[in-house]
């Protein structure tokens, strides 16, 4: 008769322990679900920098062009949910911050300028030298670029501004940098900067480039890159036989991609479709970790149904407020 009253003592205790496991991870779980901030779903994102169009320029540097503007985010919209466009705020700021905004797709529409004597290419911004003074800066994070037939010159990054002033980590971002020379032959240390960065691919001109060409090829990189789906080496070759060079007072240029070969076959993923499937797969997971708590509770908890009941209304009182429209923006 005591073994029996042990072994009842025993199994209601280990009961009670469950019990107490229970109760203390629902409590845990209704306190972060209900008080922790709302996970913020993925959004995929995608810049177009247009510094070429920015009315901060001269007329003589200026090179506007809507329709490509137009068919780039039209294109870019079909893989990303949000696109951010920068043209007059192309400024110092905006360019630091880049890394930080989650941009996987940056297309760059701007001036540089070679720096002949250690050899990289600076890219302009929007700033003219007369607008800001940047004394937290040295001469070699940002320097001034010097735009053919322009009285101005404008604040331009340096590879070292890449490393060691731009915020954050770029992660698998592809850059088509639309300007003359950026990958110049034996200029690629801008390009390097930024694979150091966290950019997966560096897309831009080994030589110079008119403005209509480079519209022209790049609407076409961008319709083999997303329309086609093609790798990167895939859609370089396609413009490549396509034949688009600028006029030959110009000299011959050619669209090239760094690094070589590591980026040759690299697609860029249809981030929209992704997003989609990660967050209807994080509701369901959410959805299945309450309903399989629940189903817990009540199967190893049953004798102790005064106990629990007003936790799980609380779960189903969390439910319903779930099911609110979101008055938030």
């Amino acid at each position: 008769m005591k073994e029996k009253n042990k072994q009842s003592k025993f199994s209601l205790d280990r009961r009670l322990a469950y019990a107490t496991i229970a109760i203390i991870s629902v409590l845990i779980f209704t306190v972060v679900f209900l008080y922790a901030p709302p996970t913020q779903l993925s959004q995929p994102k995608a810049a177009i920098i247009d510094q070429l169009s920015s009315s901060q320029l001269t007329e003589t540097s200026r090179f506007p062009n809507q329709t490509f503007i137009k068919t780039a985010k039209e294109m870019l919209y079909q893989r990303f949910t949000k696109v951010d466009y920068y043209s007059d705020n192309a400024t110092v700021g905006q360019y630091k911050s880049l890394p930080s905004q989650g941009y996987k797709l940056i297309i760059w529409r701007a001036h540089s300028a070679l720096n002949n004597k250690t050899k990289y290419i600076a890219i302009s911004t929007s700033e003219n030298n007369g607008s800001k003074k940047y004394n937290q800066y040295s001469n070699d994070q940002l320097t001034l670029c010097n735009i053919i037939n322009d009285t101005k010159f404008y604040f331009a990054i340096t590879p070292n501004f890449i490393k060691e002033c731009m915020s954050g980590r770029f992660e698998d971002t592809v850059i088509v940098f639309m300007s003359c020379n950026g990958l110049k032959k034996n200029y690629y240390k801008t390009a390097e900067a930024f694979i150091e960065k966290g950019v997966k691919v560096f897309i831009s001109w080994d030589g110079w480039i008119d403005s209509p060409n480079n519209d022209h090829a790049i609407t076409l990189l961008l319709d083999y890159l997303i329309n086609k789906n093609n790798t990167i080496s895939e859609a370089i070759n396609e413009i490549l036989r396509a034949g688009l060079h600028p006029p030959p007072s110009y000299g011959p240029s050619t669209l090239d991609y760094y690094p070589r070969p590591e980026a040759a076959g690299y697609r860029i993923p249809d981030y929209k479709e992704n997003s989609i499937l990660t967050n209807a797969e994080f509701a369901a997971k959410t959805f299945f970790s309450k309903s399989e708590l629940r189903h817990t509770l009540q199967s190893r908890v049953s004798s102790n149904q005064n106990t629990i009941k007003p936790i799980l209304q609380l779960l189903s009182c969390r439910r319903q407020i779930s099911k609110r429209p979101n008055l938030l923006s």
